[in-house]
Parts: structure tokens; C-alpha cells; sequence
């Protein structure tokens, strides 16, 4: 049952964020609490309930924190989410985010595919600090409003006539890092940064022996690190999120637990675009002598969150086999803070530990290629991942005559 009271304690937890040149990011602990009590969503016999790794204890909800940015404005994304419950019939938010700004602050949550801003409220002079040098927010206590269109969702999907918006409820909010962390990155072997570094020069193609031989039914599969996909699936914008074009597909979508080589030490909630395939260009080859190949893939994997400065198109995979050599090149274009020109480089490593995993009657296959970051790999990023984490693998197969 959300709140006539609503207290929120903010800090934050080890993650990873490319953030706005203007914003800094540090790793912290804690979460936010909100305090249940009566209000409009008890009198219409809504209840309130948490979606893991979000818990309740007594009338208080503790949603832990996945990421804290502050610029002009704090930005804090929550790990978990909430499910609104009445009788049978129940809604669930998920990547619900804080925004706090000098005047203003606003809960949103994604709720299905639609974003929505579900409390929101004018702040007086005064009453929001923002430290972005420390990395800190802090927010005495505001009362919070349910909006028109919360209030109007909830009503559709839960069948209640009578729910209202309107005042609900306090948040008060003391962000900050954690003992020993000051202002970009870190923890987890995370560095910190605010735009994409220059790449160096593009690497050689990968030379064919005489002996190889062209190769049929290509197939290549690419799971990026999924805290990164998860960050970007926050963007709340219209045109925020992942696009497919020329020859890229996406997967279903799936959960963290399901991701086949997640990088991260906690699980998250949801389903998220996790898997993206390549439709396969004629010129891939394997050498029987050697047993090294290089595969080539079509498609442009887009990913956009303009309010912090991401718009990033990831394209045409090469996945290099070549024993320790093994690794995946992709062609990065964009703009805004991942301004890139059409430039390949090498994206990660990719171990070879117990590959092939299958082969027989002129067929191969690799799966789950665990991937390691490489110093371009790392200037993608901004720095907020560091050469040599881990960061998602690529499943690939093919056939020989």
C-alpha cells in the first residue's frame, strides 16, 4: 500500500553508468525506503508489494540502488520495482528512477512497454541540494502527488473507479557515496569517464591461409554485458532504447538469471533485450589446417538514451577464432558524448576455454564465447568499464562442404 508517507534514504550501490559530460557517477550502498501508510491507494483497495531484489519490512518497501548520476539534476535508478495489487488484477513497475532537480522532484517507472512519471512535485527554494563535486543529493521532504496519468493507468488496470489524483504522500532523499568513493566510477573493476575516448587505428582484417575453405549457415549471436543493456533501458524518452536495422534481429526478451554470461553480481528484475543476431555475409571461412575462422556478420544494433548523452550504433561483427588470439571487432558510429565515424575496433577478447562445443559431418559451433573488454572496448565506454572486465559473450556456429 503506497503512502500518505513516503520517506526515501538514497545511496548507492556498485554499478555502472555512462553519464552526460556534465555528470559525475560514484559507487556507494544502501537504497530507498518508502514507508507505507493509508492514502488514496488504500481507501480504493489497492495494496502495494515489492518485486525482488526490492523487499518489504513491516509497512516499509526498500528498493536497493542500481546507479546514482548528478548533474544539473540527480538521476538514481532503483534495482527491483513495486506491483500494484487489487483483488485479482495487479500492474508491476519496473526501472523505476528518481529525478531529483532545485525545483522539482518525480518517480517513473516503466509499467509494460510505457514509460510513466507516476508522482511528481514542485520543490521550494531551497529545499533540493545538489553536490555534483561530491556526488551527493539530498532532500529534506516533499510532498508527492500521483499524477493524472498514474492515476488513470491504475484505474484501467486495475479496475478501480474511485482513485484519484492528488497529494499521497512525503519523500525525503540523502544520497551520497560510499566510504572511500569520490565522483566518477569505480568498484567492480569499473573506472569512470563522461564521453567516448578516440579509438586507435582500425585493426587488420584477419588473414585467410590458402588452405581455408568458405563456410555455409553462419550463424552469430551477440549478449551484451547486461547491466549496460539494463542502464540504457532506463532512458524514459520516445525514441530511447534499442533499435535493429540492416540485417540485425533481436532475441526474445529475457531476464537476468537468463542471460548466458551475465557479468553482474546481482540479479535483476524484468525481461530486457539481451540477445541480437546477425544475418552472416558470404565472405566468413574456417581453415581445417589451423582450425582458426573469421566470421562476418550484417546488421546495426542502435542504442539511445539522449538525456545522458548516448547514441551509440554497434555494426557488422567480425568474430576472429585464433586460439588466445580469438576476438570481436564491430564497426561504432553516433553522436552527442559517442561520436563515432563508421571506425572498427576490437571489442573484446573472447575465450576459447572449452570450444568448439560441438562439431562433427563438417559442423561447428562455439557457444557462450565469454568476452573481456580491451582498451578500445574501454574508450566506448567512457571508462566506466575497464580493460579486461568481463563484458557479455558471442555464440556462433557455421558448416563446412
Amino acid at each position: 500500500m503506497l503512502p500518505r508517507t513516503l520517506f526515501a534514504t538514497v545511496a548507492v550501490c556498485a554499478a555502472v553508468t555512462l553519464a552526460p559530460a556534465a555528470a559525475s557517477a560514484a559507487p556507494g550502498a544502501g537504497g530507498v525506503n518508502l514507508t507505507v501508510g493509508g492514502g488514496v491507494l488504500v481507501d480504493s483497495g489497492i495494496k502495494v508489494l515489492p518485486i525482488a531484489p526490492a523487499n518489504k519490512r513491516g509497512k516499509r518497501l526498500e528498493l536497493p540502488v542500481q546507479t546514482i548520476v548528478v548533474g544539473k539534476e540527480a538521476n538514481v535508478l532503483l534495482r527491483g520495482g513495486i506491483r500494484f495489487k487489487a483483488g485479482k488484477r495487479s500492474l508491476k513497475l519496473r526501472a523505476v528512477r528518481l529525478k531529483l532537480s532545485v525545483g522539482r522532484v518525480s518517480i517513473a517507472a516503466k509499467a509494460g512497454k510505457r514509460r510513466v512519471t507516476f508522482f511528481s512535485t514542485g520543490l521550494a527554494k531551497g529545499k533540493a541540494k545538489l553536490d555534483r563535486s561530491k556526488t551527493t543529493a539530498k532532500l529534506a521532504g516533499a510532498k508527492l502527488a500521483l499524477t493524472p496519468k498514474a492515476a488513470r493507468l491504475l484505474r484501467k488496470k486495475l479496475g478501480v473507479d474511485d482513485l484519484a489524483a492528488g497529494k499521497l504522500g512525503g519523500l525525503g532523499v540523502d544520497a551520497k557515496p560510499r566510504s572511500g568513493s569520490v565522483g566518477g566510477g569505480g568498484g567492480s573493476g569499473e573506472g569512470g569517464g563522461s564521453k567516448s575516448a578516440p579509438l586507435s587505428s582500425p585493426p587488420p582484417v584477419m588473414t585467410r591461409p590458402g588452405s581455408a575453405v568458405a563456410v555455409s549457415g553462419v550463424s552469430i549471436v551477440w549478449y551484451p554485458r547486461d547491466s549496460w543493456v539494463r542502464y540504457v533501458d532506463s532512458g524514459i524518452g520516445p525514441n530511447d532504447g534499442f533499435f535493429v536495422a540492416n540485417g540485425a534481429t533481436k532475441g526474445a526478451p529475457m531476464t537476468t538469471d537468463d542471460h548466458p554470461c551475465s557479468d553482474d553480481s546481482y540479479p535483476g528484475s524484468g525481461q530486457f533485450d539481451y540477445e541480437y543476431h546477425f544475418t552472416a555475409k558470404p565472405s566468413s571461412w574456417y581453415d581445417p589446417i589451423s582450425g582458426t575462422a573469421a566470421l562476418y556478420g550484417q546488421g546495426d544494433i542502435r542504442f539511445r538514451w539522449a538525456e545522458h548523452g548516448i547514441d551509440l550504433t554497434v555494426s557488422d561483427p567480425e568474430i576472429e577464432i585464433n586460439g588466445s588470439l580469438s576476438r570481436s571487432i564491430f564497426r561504432f558510429s553516433g553522436s552527442d558524448d559517442t561520436a563515432y565515424e563508421g571506425q572498427r575496433a576490437v571489442l573484446t577478447t573472447l575465450s576459447m576455454a572449452g570450444q568448439p562445443t560441438s562439431s562433427g559431418g563438417g559442423a561447428f559451433s562455439y557457444q557462450k564465447m565469454r568476452g573481456s573488454l580491451t582498451k578500445d572496448g574501454e574508450a566506448v565506454f567512457a571508462g566506466y568499464y575497464s580493460e579486461g572486465v568481463g563484458w557479455g559473450c558471442v555464440s556462433a556456429s557455421f558448416a563446412t562442404s
